[in-house]
């Protein structure tokens, strides 16, 4: 369950609890441009234990967009290269191995 926070006469609901200072801010600032209102609390604590950076939206009514933005960053990205690029790459790595091993035989 969300935090509520009061600022300023407005009710603002936690959407992040982390350790981590940049994944904080990447939110902060991906909400920004969004249109959402962010807050980011605790951010020179640098992320003790006991007292986590926060990120909490200003408007109740921004809480479900601002988890969609949340959920697309923290998506993970796969970047492997292709199927025939690394088949490529592992059969130059045998052949420089070969190439190797037959020199090392030869003195």
């Amino acid at each position: 369950m969300p935090s509520v926070w009061t600022y300023s006469n407005a009710a603002m609901k936690e959407i992040l609890r982390t350790s981590s200072i940049s994944l904080a801010e990447s939110l902060r600032v991906a909400l920004e441009a969004e249109g959402i209102s962010a807050f980011v609390s605790n951010a020179n604590l640098g992320g003790l234990p006991p007292a986590a950076i926060t990120v909490a939206v200003a408007d109740d009514a921004d809480y479900d967009q601002g988890r969609l933005v949340l959920n697309q960053l923290q998506r993970p990205t796969f970047n492997a290269p292709p199927i025939r690029h690394r088949f490529l790459r592992a059969l130059i790595i045998a052949i420089v191995g070969v190439v190797l091993i037959l020199c090392a035989n030869l003195f």
